[in-house]
């Protein structure tokens, strides 16, 4: 049953005032009905010492009149002196008794002020002891109906407030009679209830956008204005290879590890270039810090939300793909191609190859076989016969190219996988004027690793110094042996400027010289992948009309 605060006070302080008032009034009339019986007391004891006075003087008059008659004239003696007269004796009597009379009622008023003073100090006393007690009662109860729930919300806020959303207040069981602070706590309860819900349906509804996010395969970051991280998800943080909260911080500090922002000559700013160029996407390529040769293609669009309040909030959202991916992709691509073609060639190409060996033994068998070497027709068949066992291996070589198995790894030779690729491509060398030189140590060098990959890495880069040089010149494949294996690939084209040098590794970029021999922009991105794949290091030197140099260098072990 609800029962008001303000009633509890009013009839509590009434009750108080009312009690206080009947021990007050029961002390004053304690105090007063002594007083009265007292007064009672000295005013009876005063009437009987009257009554004896009055008694005794109505006896000195009788005995005096009885003297008088009997004595009519008393002659003293002159030591005596003069007697006194009746008369004069009556009124000294009346002094006497005036002055008595006045002295009792000044020591009765001294006796009366005394008691009154005594009495009030006492009244005064009490009175004070009993406001005392009322208000130390009025404040117990104050504590308990006001103080005690004020505190209790209190020290609930500050869990709350520290995050403790599971804190509830504790009401009391079966409460036959509640005020307003019950209601407030019943309320308090029920609205953290309802906030605690609130923020479990937004951490759930954050924790399934993260999730899905998560689940995006390329990275994504969303950026404020200030350039501060507000969400990235499992891929970015592999892209920075860390596991520590980025959220709040900033762009440039997550992924370029730099303690100012990024300089515009090195770095393109997605806030910078959105900003100028009022853009409804952009597109870059970036490193990070974590992987400096690994390509990031980076797609940034512009967020615009508007908050409660109608106010504008300008976000960056930032996809980041690994070209990684795309690169090898693209390089099985090659590989599947190859294979491919190779199957074609070695079915269409391996048997009338094998068609017409079998008719130049037969010619040779049958027609040559007693005549002298030194015959030219017998040699003419005899190099026919050879020079179709080395068409026939051209297939062969095209089907190991085409083997591509990425844990599969072998020892295996590098001379004969260079050997291999000069091979492939020394007929379109010679048809475009181009001599090919390979040197190479008198010891075997060889490598830990897929053989498919270290040839497809060698005939990217010798079919674009091919590319280079369409008015004819010379490649040289140099392979030498020391601290470490080196390859050199050499050629005397048109060669690269040096403002372009540094960006023929990224993914998509294509230096071309014409229409016929660009390319899509994957082979120097591709080879620099293999190599790092092998554990080695590729540079290049190039002067523009002088020629480039690739140097490839692997560990020993």
């Amino acid at each position: 049953m609800f029962f008001s605060l303000n009633k509890k006070l009013i009839y509590t302080i009434t009750v108080f005032f009312l009690f206080t008032s009947l021990i007050f009034i029961y002390a004053f009339y304690i105090l007063n009905a002594n007083k009265i019986r007292e007064e009672q007391k000295s005013a009876i004891a005063r009437n009987q010492q009257y009554i004896e006075l009055l008694y005794q003087n109505i006896s000195l008059r009788k005995e005096l009149s009885d003297i008088k008659k009997e004595h009519p004239v008393i002659t003293l003696k002159p030591e005596i002196g003069n007697l006194v007269q009746p008369q004069d004796l009556n009124e000294k009597q009346k002094q006497i008794s005036l002055e008595r009379k006045r002295a009792d009622e000044t020591l009765k008023n001294y006796d009366d002020r005394y008691q009154a003073l005594a009495e009030s100090f006492k009244i005064v006393l009490i009175s004070a002891v009993l406001f005392f007690f009322a208000l130390l009662a009025l404040w117990i109860l104050i504590r308990i109906w006001v103080l005690k729930p004020i505190d209790k919300l209190s020290k609930v806020s500050r869990l709350v407030l520290a995050g403790n959303y599971a804190s509830r207040l504790q009401l009391p069981p079966d409460q036959l009679f509640s005020d307003e602070f019950d209601n407030l706590m019943h309320t308090f309860n029920s609205m953290l209830d309802n906030i605690e819900n609130g923020i479990r349906e937004i951490r759930k509804t954050e924790s399934f956008l993260q999730s899905l996010i998560d689940s995006i395969p390329d990275g994504i970051r969303v950026l404020d204005e200030q350039g501060n991280i507000i969400i990235a998800n499992k891929e970015y943080y592999r892209q920075i290879n860390s596991n520590e909260n980025c959220i709040g911080r900033k762009c440039y500090e997550s992924s370029q590890n730099r303690k100012e922002q990024c300089p515009y000559s090195l770095f393109t700013c997605p806030l910078r270039a959105l900003r100028e160029k009022k853009a409804s996407s952009i597109k870059f390529i970036q490193q990070f810090a974590a992987y400096p040769n690994r390509h990031l293609a980076i797609n940034a669009a512009p967020l615009n939300i508007q908050d409660a309040q109608g106010k504008t909030l300008n976000y960056i959202v930032e996809s980041i793909r690994d070209l990684s991916e795309d690169i090898r992709f693209s390089h099985q691509q090659k590989l599947s191609s190859l294979g491919f073609l190779a199957t074609s060639v070695a079915h269409e190409m391996k048997n009338h190859l094998g068609s017409i060996r079998m008719i130049t033994e037969g010619l040779l068998n049958k027609y040559f076989q007693n005549r002298s070497d030194e015959d030219e027709e017998k040699k003419y068949l005899t190099l026919i016969d050879k020079q179709l066992v080395e068409c026939i291996n051209v297939p062969e070589r095209l089907l190991k190219m085409a083997q591509f198995s990425q844990e599969e790894q072998s020892k295996f030779s590098l001379q004969s996988g260079i050997h291999d690729v000069i091979s492939l491509l020394d007929y379109e060398a010679k048809r475009n004027g181009i001599s090919i030189s390979f040197q190479t140590p008198q010891k075997e060098a060889s490598l830990l690793g897929n053989e498919a990959d270290f040839k497809m890495m060698i005939m990217n880069l010798m079919q674009n110094a091919l590319k280079a040089m369409p008015d004819g010149g010379s490649l040289a494949v140099r392979l030498s042996v020391g601290k470490r294996i080196k390859i050199e690939i050499e050629d005397t084209g048109q060669g690269i400027p040096a403002d372009k040098l540094k960006r023929i590794f990224e993914p998509f970029y294509s230096q071309g010289h014409s229409s016929q021999h660009q390319g899509t922009g994957l082979g120097l991105a591709i080879v620099k992948s293999i190599v790092e794949k092998l554990n080695g290091t590729i540079e290049v030197k190039s002067k523009p009309g002088l020629g480039t140099c690739f140097t490839i260098k692997f560990p020993l072990k």
